[in-house]
């Protein structure tokens, strides 16, 4: 075991590695601490969609940035199934029109290539996409990855770059001191760090908390479906056009994996789903399965015959802002890289650059202040 580092990152999930690297790349020492596996939790139960369509138009330069990083990494680590495939935005309502005129404007003004086509230019995109649809949205340059592979090559990139990774032991509480934080303790024993980084799921803000600081991070219950395997069927990643009202929305995801199993979900209504326990492992809802299958074969009509292999549930860590929590908070030497949302992947190599940024005192590559911890504080003079 390792008892002391230059930089110690909690969590060995696909920003947690991205943040190996990007650091260890920089020449410091990087030590990972996973309490369980590297993408064990909500990375490894990923769709790992990596793409800008339909996202935040104040991070399109970030999100950017990190589909070509994702891009360059897979030309010079082609171990992870990237796939540059494409999305569809499916229009199902009249009223999504606007929506979807909405998104495609916004983004060809910055420089990126989604159209408005008709159902017919859809099924000669995706020729299994018979059911009834008005319309949808193309981004022809969205991809996927393998999200255990992802993590797998990142991590083995911060390998090489003097990184050692530690799996099964679980950090306990935060140290620190006057001059700031000072390590970590942990379920094997105390490591003394100069910078600590968080890069947790939804038991970040327990672990903040540690330091005296708070977060308002909590668990959001992650659901999917895999049929068995099958030729290839479904070419792109297929999803709801977006609403009003984002992921509360409700969302759908469908694509299939490089196993041959199609990998679908669906949330109508209320799209958080209910936070539960990010430490236990729950079954998925009912009425998740009834809607998935509903709007797979509402779709997809020739995979009525197709079997359900498998489900799985996992917590994403969601902020009121559904934002990401990056930089440092509290004592001197802490950063918090956490608040996923179920997007870390399309960011993870733009947060790993970020953290490095901060940790060199370096001018930052992307805007902060969206990001900034102290945005959920409440203003001097307020209570």
């Amino acid at each position: 075991m390792v008892s002391r580092t230059e930089v110690l990152v909690v969590g060995a999930g696909v920003v947690g590695a991205a943040i190996a690297h990007a650091v260890a790349a920089r020449g410091r020492k990087v030590h990972v601490i996973e309490q369980n596996t590297p993408a064990s939790a909500v990375s490894g139960a990923s769709l790992a969609c990596i793409g800008t369509h339909m996202m935040d138009e104040d991070e399109l330069p970030l999100l950017k940035w990190s589909c070509d990083a994702w891009a360059a990494l897979a030309a010079r680590s082609p171990t992870f199934e990237y796939r540059r495939c494409g999305q569809i935005r499916f229009i199902a309502q009249a009223d999504e029109f606007a929506s979807a005129r909405h998104w495609t404007e916004m983004e060809t003004r910055h420089g990126l290539r989604p159209v408005l086509v008709e159902p017919d230019e859809v099924r000669r995109i995706e020729p299994l996409l018979q059911g009834a649809i008005l319309g949808a949205t193309w981004s022809p340059d969205d991809a996927v990855v393998n999200p255990f592979l992802a993590v797998r090559t990142l991590l083995a990139l911060a390998r090489a770059g003097g990184a050692s990774v530690e799996s099964g032991t679980t950090v306990t509480a935060l140290r620190s001191g006057d001059k700031g934080v000072s390590g970590v303790e942990t379920s094997r024993g105390r490591i003394e760090a100069e910078h600590v980084v968080i890069a947790g799921g939804p038991w970040t803000a327990r672990l903040a908390a540690t330091a005296g600081v708070h977060l308002p991070i909590v668990p959001r219950k992650a659901q999917c479906l895999a049929t068995v395997s099958r030729p290839p069927s479904i070419r792109t990643v297929v999803g709801a056009c977006k609403a009003e009202g984002g992921v509360d929305a409700g969302y759908t995801q469908i694509q299939q994996a490089g196993s041959g199993q199609i990998l679908f979900n669906t949330v109508l209504e209320g799209g958080t789903s209910g936070a539960g326990n990010p430490d236990r492992i729950d079954e998925v809802d009912r009425i998740f399965v009834r809607d998935s299958v509903a709007t797979l074969l509402r779709l997809f009509p020739s995979l009525a015959k197709v079997e359900l292999l498998r489900s799985w549930v996992r917590f994403e860590a969601v902020t009121p802002d559904d934002r990401f929590v990056i930089g440092p908070a509290g004592p001197d030497g802490l950063l918090i890289a956490a608040g996923d949302g179920g997007t870390g992947f399309i960011r993870a190599p733009a947060i790993g650059r970020l953290i490095a940024d901060f940790i060199a005192q370096a001018e930052p590559a992307f805007r902060t202040d969206i990001y900034s911890p102290a945005r959920f504080q409440p203003a001097a003079g307020h209570a």
